[in-house]
């Protein structure tokens, strides 16, 4: 945690990829802490693309195990395209990653009169030269890439990661408090109960099941393909 400014903190937005955890912690503030939960930045799973971060406001970066990452997006493949959503986990992370606009209301920034459903999401292309990603880890990477960057930004922020988190919120939330002087809410110490993954609908019903030899493939292309030294900064080690 890193506190840039002496001024009251009186906002925070959670930023991180999908099947990250971002809901469970942007909850789990809101309904602990005295602080304004804010969607300024743009949109959390995206690419960092704010005008300006102010000083009272407070980036809390949510990051999550690769591999546990890559099995919950297969499982609940938010925003993919419904051709990739079919692929079995072998084909899912090795396929050029294409997302749509499958939910407007999901993006706030997007005008109504925009006719977007069904369009490529250009928030998961690359951010400099629009192009997709050549697969899911690719993506990953660039996501992180920009996630770490808040660091440079002359801003208050917070690197979390889903496993520390769910082992102890209290602990990550009285830490939160302590470090920016927030006040906690006048009540028992609330989890959240209900997560978003469980309103996901797939766009197709059954999908192939991969054995464990097609695992142990999959995880050492995962290796291959990752920046390890920058997960390694985050605080994970694949082998």
């Amino acid at each position: 945690m890193h506190r840039a400014h002496a001024n009251p903190h009186r906002q925070f937005q959670v930023l991180g990829e999908r099947a990250s955890g971002t809901n469970v912690v942007r909850k789990t503030i809101s309904q602990n802490v005295k602080i304004k939960r804010v969607d300024s930045l743009g949109w959390k799973h995206g690419f960092p693309h704010m005008v300006a971060v102010p000083n009272n406001l407070i980036v809390i970066c949510v990051v999550r195990n690769a591999w546990n990452w890559a099995l919950s997006m297969h499982k609940r493949p938010w925003h993919a395209d419904p051709e990739i959503q079919k692929l079995g986990f072998s084909d899912f992370v090795r396929s050029e990653w294409r997302s749509i606009v499958d939910r407007p209301t999901d993006f706030d920034f997007l005008h109504e009169e925009l006719k977007t459903t069904g369009t490529p999401l250009q928030y998961d292309r690359h951010p400099i030269t629009g192009l997709p990603f050549p697969n899911l880890f690719a993506l990953r990477q660039a996501k992180l890439q920009a996630l770490v960057g808040i660091a440079n930004r002359e801003c208050s922020y917070v690197f979390v990661t889903l496993e520390s988190f769910n082992k102890d919120p209290l602990h990550f939330v009285t830490t939160l408090c302590d470090t920016f002087d927030l006040v906690r809410r006048p009540r028992e110490f609330r989890t959240v109960e209900r997560r978003m993954g469980n309103l996901h609908n797939r766009a197709v019903k059954t999908v192939p099941k991969s054995s464990d030899d097609e695992f142990h493939r999959d995880f050492v292309f995962m290796i291959d393909t990752l920046d390890i030294d920058l997960e390694t900064r985050l605080g994970y080690q694949y082998t």
